[in-house]
Protein backbone atom coordinates (compact mmCIF):
# COMPACT_ATOMS: atom_id res chain seq x y z
CA UNK A 1 0.00 0.00 0.00
CA UNK A 2 1.35 3.52 -0.70
CA UNK A 3 0.50 7.10 0.63
CA UNK A 4 -2.19 7.43 -2.15
CA UNK A 5 -3.98 4.33 -0.98
CA UNK A 6 -3.78 4.69 2.54
CA UNK A 7 -4.84 8.36 2.52
CA UNK A 8 -7.83 6.79 0.16
CA UNK A 9 -8.63 4.29 2.73
CA UNK A 10 -8.43 6.47 5.19
CA UNK A 11 -11.17 9.25 3.21
CA UNK A 12 -13.25 6.11 3.17
CA UNK A 13 -13.77 5.04 6.65
CA UNK A 14 -13.53 8.70 7.83
CA UNK A 15 -16.67 9.15 5.71
CA UNK A 16 -18.19 5.41 7.22
CA UNK A 17 -17.86 6.62 10.85
CA UNK A 18 -19.15 10.32 10.08
CA UNK A 19 -22.65 8.04 8.22
CA UNK A 20 -22.86 5.71 11.41
CA UNK A 21 -22.67 8.32 13.95
CA UNK A 22 -25.65 10.15 12.68
CA UNK A 23 -27.66 6.90 13.14
CA UNK A 24 -30.07 7.76 15.92
CA UNK A 25 -30.43 4.81 18.27
CA UNK A 26 -33.84 5.24 19.28
CA UNK A 27 -37.43 3.51 19.05
CA UNK A 28 -38.28 5.62 15.87
CA UNK A 29 -35.32 4.32 13.99
CA UNK A 30 -35.74 0.34 14.76
CA UNK A 31 -37.10 -2.23 12.69
CA UNK A 32 -39.10 -3.41 15.55
CA UNK A 33 -41.44 -0.24 15.65
CA UNK A 34 -44.70 0.04 13.94
CA UNK A 35 -47.40 2.38 14.14
CA UNK A 36 -46.36 3.22 17.49
CA UNK A 37 -45.71 -0.22 18.98
CA UNK A 38 -42.73 -2.06 19.71
CA UNK A 39 -43.10 -5.47 18.01
CA UNK A 40 -40.86 -7.00 19.85
CA UNK A 41 -42.90 -6.49 23.22
CA UNK A 42 -46.27 -5.83 21.87
CA UNK A 43 -46.57 -2.30 23.62
CA UNK A 44 -46.28 1.39 23.40
CA UNK A 45 -42.32 2.50 24.81
CA UNK A 46 -41.97 5.14 26.85
CA UNK A 47 -41.88 8.74 24.89
CA UNK A 48 -37.89 9.05 26.30
CA UNK A 49 -37.48 5.59 24.44
CA UNK A 50 -39.15 6.76 21.50
CA UNK A 51 -37.50 10.51 20.78
CA UNK A 52 -34.50 9.48 23.38
CA UNK A 53 -31.54 7.01 23.02
CA UNK A 54 -31.94 3.67 24.05
CA UNK A 55 -30.12 0.70 25.07
CA UNK A 56 -32.15 -1.97 24.25
CA UNK A 57 -30.80 -5.36 23.13
CA UNK A 58 -33.86 -6.04 20.49
CA UNK A 59 -32.51 -3.01 18.38
CA UNK A 60 -32.26 -3.50 14.76
CA UNK A 61 -31.35 -1.10 11.96
CA UNK A 62 -32.69 -1.34 8.11
CA UNK A 63 -29.31 0.72 6.85
CA UNK A 64 -31.98 3.78 5.31
CA UNK A 65 -30.41 6.48 6.49
CA UNK A 66 -33.95 8.64 7.16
Amino acid sequence: MNLIELNAIKGHLDSQVKQINTIQVNCRQCNNFETGICKQFGAKPPLEWITGTVECEHWEWDHIPF
